[in-house]
């Protein structure tokens, strides 16, 4: 903030350098109100295979006769001994008519993506930025350093407790830590392999994690023999989901596994099927917001506000027959279960977490809601306090 502070005086177009391995900081920056100021992890380290993402944050640039911005990127990446490693030049800052662009401080929409590659020597890149004004005609050089390093061998990293596991978890999606991940899961397979309701969304969080860092695919080969059969059954069926298991691992599962891959095919993409039909979804998207920061899993879990609707269905329910009930009328109480859970769960998450405040306070304001959604929105937003469903 301080930086941005400096940033304001200046008379000529100025700016921060963004280096990170956070794929969703864009969305972090365009769907939070403009008062606030998402967190930016700056990465200074990567591993062979890793992607680092380069941007920048500018103020101070002028606008043309008709409103518009002109603002270009060129970037240069250096090896250890000097030798230019990569290089793109005057790379529009801005997608399209930026006029709305005056007086604020902007994030490019063009994001340059570095991968380094398993023979890319050790050591530190340099990386510098031009960022050109070409209507004020001004430029300002912005340099920096990334580190590459050797990339810790999975039982490198331990967890103990469960304390040291959701602390990872919570902050992921601030500061993201890729290399845990595989050691995570060996910790996590063992203690929530009986309970689906916690193994699910935990997968999810994993399938995310590995899915955006492929880099970490030789680890689970490494780790795999190592391991009980129990334990390599999960390493299984998380390989088969990130497309790079056994062919025939569906066939000869045991029936705990089973059970697993039979609720995975319901719940573990509801962003994309459209429909939630238990509440198990609502975590699966928690876990992918956690896993990457995303925006698009809590706009899911907003649109869901409509099963207002479904309100009073469970009153209608004859839950001592419940057998004899109808798959309709079972839905219908299912959803109001969801509508409640979902109440509660954005309510606690909005206190836990200032990018979910930040994100239903945008949408809120400028998201493509119903009048429904955006009624419920806001009193969950002004509620001090929703209990948690019974029924969970």
């Amino acid at each position: 903030m301080l930086l941005l502070v400096a940033m304001a005086r200046c008379f000529a177009i100025d700016g921060i350098l963004v280096q990170t391995i956070d794929y969703s900081i864009r969305e972090k920056w365009a769907c939070t109100p403009a008062a606030s100021m998402p967190m930016i992890p700056n990465s200074d380290t990567v591993f062979r295979g890793q992607t680092i993402y380069l941007s920048a944050i500018v103020g101070d640039y002028r606008l043309d006769t008709k409103g518009c911005a002109d603002v270009v990127l060129s970037v240069e990446v250096f090896r250890p001994d000097g030798s230019e490693y990569y290089s793109v030049k005057e790379q529009p800052f801005m997608d399209g008519y930026a006029g709305y662009m005056d007086g604020r401080f902007q994030m490019s929409s063009t994001f340059l993506s570095v991968t380094f590659e398993n023979k890319d020597p050790l050591g530190s890149y340099g990386i510098k930025m031009l960022i050109t004004d070409r209507v004020s005609h001004t430029s300002k050089m912005l340099e920096s350093k990334v580190e590459l390093v050797e990339l810790p061998a999975y039982d490198h990293f331990t967890f103990t407790d469960e304390e040291r596991l959701m602390d990872w978890v919570n902050n992921y999606h601030r500061c993201p830590q890729p290399e845990k991940a595989l050691a995570a899961y060996l910790y996590i397979c063992p203690k929530y392999g009986d309970d689906e309701t916690a193994l699910i969304p935990l997968l999810g969080l994993m399938l995310e994690i590995f899915q955006h860092n492929q880099f970490l695919y030789p680890q689970l080969s490494e780790c795999y023999d190592k391991q009980s059969e129990d334990i390599q059954n999960y390493l299984d069926l998380l390989m088969y989901y990130l497309g790079i298991g056994r062919e025939d691992f569906t066939q000869s599962v045991g029936e705990e596994v089973q059970l697993i891959l039979d609720l995975l095919q319901e719940t573990l993409y509801p962003e994309k099927s459209g429909v939630i039909v238990t509440p198990i979804q609502l975590d699966v998207l928690w876990g992918k917001f956690l896993a990457s920061g995303s925006y698009e899993p809590v706009l899911k879990l907003i649109k869901t506000l409509d099963y207002v609707k479904y309100r009073g269905s469970m009153k209608k329910v004859n839950w001592k027959n419940w057998y004899h009930v109808s798959d309709q009328k079972k839905q219908e109480a299912l959803n109001e279960m969801i509508y409640e859970a979902l109440r509660w769960s954005l309510h606690s998450n909005c206190k836990q977490f200032p990018l979910v405040r930040q994100y239903c306070e945008w949408a809120l304001s400028d998201g493509n809601l119903t009048g429904t959604q955006r009624r419920e929105l806001q009193k969950v937003l002004s509620a001090k306090n929703i209990a948690k469903p019974s029924v969970f």
